[in-house]
């Protein structure tokens, strides 16, 4: 298994602009930042160039992002990503299409609001597109036996034992392949989900 010292965002903060850990944060979060605009009418058409902005946004402030508790990446995205888009509407006003109407004009502002249902939402989302990109992403850090071990045992919730039979290894070598796997996650999303 590759060992890393830090997190992929602790790393970032330290790299190089052509550092292969910006690919990584580029193939995590471009998909889902798109996803995020694309909701917002008026910015489907825009959602790629957008999306980019939010990432330089991203790139140009990390060394001076400060964790403040549970979730405060993913706030501290979302809230480029409202920024950018009020930004385009702001920059667009006089183009009829593109337009702030108040049915955007509410969306942003309850993506602003850290208490409504839509920012509970798109908490849930980001979690679960991160934690399935980050489990991509280390899943090559395993053996396959490890790997399987550990997607049966904590992703499909089956008994420890009925996993260690059907692969021809120990129960607790189930046990450890669910430890090693969920550290080396754990280590490698650091502030992203927490």
């Amino acid at each position: 298994m590759a060992s890393t010292s830090a997190s992929l965002l602790d790393r970032l903060r330290k790299a190089r602009a052509d550092s292969p850990d910006w690919s990584k944060l580029n193939d995590i979060y471009l998909p889902l930042i798109k996803c995020w605009l694309a909701r917002i009418s008026g910015t489907r058409e825009e959602s790629d160039d957008l999306a980019q902005e939010v990432l330089v946004v991203l790139v140009r402030e990390l060394r001076t992002f400060e964790p403040r508790g549970k979730g405060s990446f993913r706030a501290w995205l979302r809230q480029i990503t409202v920024n950018k888009a009020r930004a385009f509407f702001k920059t667009r006003r006089n183009r009829p299409i593109a337009r702030l109407g108040k049915d955007e004009d509410d969306l942003l502002s309850q993506l602003e609001d850290p208490n409504s249902d839509l920012v509970r939402e798109w908490d849930r989302e980001h979690d679960r597109h991160v934690s399935q990109k980050l489990l991509e992403l280390v899943k090559g850090d395993f053996e396959p036996t490890t790997w399987d071990a550990f997607r049966r045992f904590a992703l499909d919730a089956m008994p420890a034992s009925q996993v260690a039979a059907e692969l021809g290894i120990s129960e607790n070598a189930v046990l450890l392949s669910k430890s090693r796997v969920l550290k080396r996650l754990r280590r490698e999303a650091g502030d992203f989900l927490t």
